[in-house]
């Protein structure tokens, strides 16, 4: 049986990759395309963050289910802002110890639900063995030895001493290294200016490694993010980014005898966790949430959330989770936002229906689950309102999306990931949001929204023994793997 290879390519985006192919720039993507699927509009899952999408890609879930809601978002039961390292201001506000606590530890074992299971822990529990290189969502029923460099071990108040868990063959960088044969060489990618290995060299050198050594699992889910940290600066230059990607890329099919036999012992799947959207160059394209909610007292970052807070602010670049924290406060908040038509979208929970508001206007659309319409991905809904608001479609009793694909579904996985009253604020197209220290990107690219920009992504697979089914969504790509494994599907 082949094994399977699922690489995550950070902001890979379709019109790109197809202009980098027809550039002759991608020799290896290149190579899959023309003996492989490409799906060219799969659906990502909203907020289009790392972390939520990360965690639905492993669990075949949205956030409703898995319960991360964004890379950045507000726990009660602890009172404190959850960042799993977004941000340097932020991170040094909030605490870099209390933020990589977060992402090393809380994310897996304590913030994703234990009601779903990972790949990795579905598939080692089958006898199969999975593995793990750079992604922050790895959790499986192993667990390995956290090597902190010293600087960073002193800068976190060497506290950072648990064991991480994850599955039989797992890397993260330098911090979490893989047991085989012989240790990876040491190069400047293992560097602190590289991320101590959170980078597309380090992450193919594992690969390599892992391959050559004989002790290459059945499942391998490898992440490669520079392409993303590289349009956030330079959008303009976004071919130039994947056709470097490709690079690592061919560095690993030339590892190979040659290229067919890459395909003739392995299932290669391609997908992206986001696009992204760029954002205008003047001020103005800054959305500051901190003017607009002037009349309320915002949790300050680094704070003990205080008696006197009224909203804990969570920015997601062009998505923002606001939490009040005082009862009845909600449709104020909610009011002071809805003016701005730099706002696309303002969406909170009524009861068991989702509320969407159009920013700018009056225009308000309600949904909930079950009733007599369906979307094209078999889902059923009952809706009062106006259908424009999120751009949606009626043919005879099924809903269909344009602008915003998927929309119930994400929308709805977004704000029941807690139980807490929450709004959802998404940004206008070119437009991102600004708060306390938050990173902003003007002139440069984006991402967090509902809009199909940030949330169409590529997907491209080579080798396999079916066809991906249309329309295809993130969150279908673990049951798909799952099939190649010859592993049942556990019932829902």
């Amino acid at each position: 049986m082949k094994k399977v290879l699922l690489f995550l390519i950070d902001s890979m985006m379709p019109d790109v990759l197809e202009q980098c192919i027809a550039a002759e720039k991608a020799p290896g993507l290149k190579f899959f395309m023309e003996r492989g699927q490409y799906i060219p509009d799969c659906v990502t899952v909203f907020p289009t963050m790392t972390a939520s999408i990360d965690c639905s890609l492993i669990t075949g879930v949205y956030p409703d289910q898995h319960k991360i809601p964004g890379l950045v978002w507000y726990d009660p039961d602890s009172k404190k802002m959850i960042n799993y390292i977004n941000g340097t201001v932020p991170v040094s506000k909030i605490g870099l110890e209390q933020c990589a606590t977060n992402v090393l530890y809380d994310l897996n074992d304590r913030h994703l639900s234990r009601k779903v299971k990972t790949i990795h822990e579905e598939l080692e529990e089958a006898g199969f063995v999975s593995g793990s290189i750079n992604v922050i969502a790895h959790r499986g029923h192993k667990r390995h030895k956290l090597y902190l460099p010293p600087a960073l071990d002193a800068a976190t108040g060497f506290s950072l001493r648990e064991k991480v868990s994850g599955p039989t063959i797992m890397s993260l960088g330098t911090l979490v290294r893989p047991s085989l044969f012989r240790p990876i060489m040491w190069n400047w990618s293992q560097s602190a200016a590289r991320g101590y290995g959170i980078n597309d060299t380090h992450a193919i050198d594992v690969l390599i490694e892992v391959v050559l050594s004989g002790k290459q699992p059945d499942f391998t889910l490898v992440y490669l993010p520079e392409n993303d940290h590289k349009l956030h600066r330079a959008p303009h230059e976004a071919v130039q980014h994947l056709s470097e990607v490709d690079a690592e890329l061919v560095r690993f099919l030339d590892s190979y005898p040659s290229w067919e036999q890459v395909l003739e012992e392995n299932v290669c799947i391609f997908i992206s966790d986001h696009g992204q959207t760029l954002i205008g160059e003047s001020t103005d394209h800054n959305v500051d949430l901190m003017s607009l909610l002037s009349t309320f007292s915002i949790h300050r970052l680094g704070a003990n959330v205080s008696a006197n807070d009224e909203i804990v602010l969570c920015n997601n670049e062009r998505m923002t989770y606001l939490y009040p924290l005082r009862e009845n406060d909600l449709m104020k908040i909610v009011e002071a936002v809805s003016s701005d038509v730099r706002i696309d979208l303002i969406s909170w929970k009524e009861g068991d229906r989702v509320k969407v508001r159009r920013g700018g206007t009056d225009k308000i659309l309600s949904f909930c689950k079950g009733g007599m319409y369906q979307d094209i991905y078999g889902q059923s809904w009952s809706f009062e309102g106006d259908l424009q608001v999120l751009d949606v479609k009626l043919d005879g009793d099924q809903l269909l999306f344009d602008d915003y694909p998927d929309a119930f579904s994400r929308l709805y996985g977004s704000l029941f990931s807690q139980s807490i009253p929450v709004i959802v604020l998404t940004a206008a197209q070119g437009y991102e949001f600004v708060s306390e220290a938050a990173p902003t990107h003007l002139g440069g690219g984006s991402h967090g929204s509902l809009h199909k920009r940030d949330s169409l992504v590529p997907l491209l697979i080579a080798g396999a023994s079916r066809h991906f089914l249309s329309p295809a969504r993130l969150v279908d790509v673990k049951d798909f793997i799952l099939q190649e494994l010859g592993v049942a599907i556990p019932k829902q």
